[in-house]
């Protein structure tokens, strides 16, 4: 009988006990009461860390080079060049992209030779398509953008074909530079790029070019436009770069 008295008493006193702990916390002050918010705001801070459906995305300008320009103006005996690509994120998935550079390129038609010395700027968008998780940040990508070059046109030398008896030819090794020629296009572009370390990547993007308009020299046509590259007689052409990339990072969000 003893023994129920005592079990009855000790549980009593717990309950006691536990009343009286949750009305000192009830009477807290406020500023205990304010340290509990930024515990439960630490604590749901972790929660998010920890969520794989959680990853905010890293805001800031991302620029960078193309390594092949570079590579080709050491290997190459009649290229010259370099281009810059940048982007800045403006939503989760959209872009503002571009690339400007500079080239100059000597190249041997059938009937003559002539130098392409110019600059040009590419402005547009891409959308990433990519589903990204946990912090990953890569793209694969979808875009547009429209082109702008201003160059100069030199024939080196031009073969000029003479009827007679037989047809002779005659080769002119005077050259003659044409200014103030340009070009406009659009273009339809579609790339990757992958973040190899953090905040920086690496990139690939192939072009598909429509030539708007161009202002040609008086005697022959461009072949070749700075930015552009080779214009096909329907005024088409293409571009490829590989880039490497670092985004400054601003602000995540």
């Amino acid at each position: 009988m003893l023994k129920y008295f005592i079990s009855i008493l000790c549980l009593t006193l717990s309950i006691q006990h536990s009343l009286y702990a949750q009305k000192e916390i009830e009477n807290q002050p406020i500023k205990d009461i304010e340290n509990k918010a930024e515990i439960t705001k630490a604590v749901e801070t972790i929660k998010d860390s920890i969520n794989p459906f959680y990853n905010p995305k890293t805001y800031g300008l991302r620029i960078g080079l193309d390594i092949i320009k570079p590579i080709y103006s050491f290997t190459k005996d009649h290229f010259s060049g370099f281009e810059i690509a940048a982007d800045y994120r403006i939503k989760t998935n959209l872009f503002i992209a571009g690339e400007m550079g500079y080239t100059d390129k000597t190249i041997q038609e059938d009937e003559f030779n002539h130098s392409v010395d110019g600059s040009y700027l590419k402005l547009g968008i891409n959308y990433n398509l990519y589903t990204n998780w946990l912090d990953m940040d890569n793209e694969l990508y979808l875009g547009a953008r429209y082109g702008f070059s201003t160059f100069t046109n030199t024939l080196n030398n031009y073969t000029i074909f003479q009827e007679g008896n037989f047809f002779d030819e005659k080769e002119v090794n005077t050259p003659v530079t044409y200014d103030g020629l340009n070009a406009h296009w659009f273009e339809f572009v579609a790339g990757i790029k992958v973040e190899v370390f953090k905040n920086i990547y690496f990139g690939f993007m192939a072009s598909l070019n429509k030539l708007i308009t161009t202002k040609e020299p008086s005697n022959f046509g461009n072949t070749y436009s700075p930015g552009f590259g080779g214009i096909s007689k329907n005024g088409s052409g293409a571009n490829i770069n590989y880039t490497i990339t670092y985004r400054i990072p601003l602000y995540k969000k």
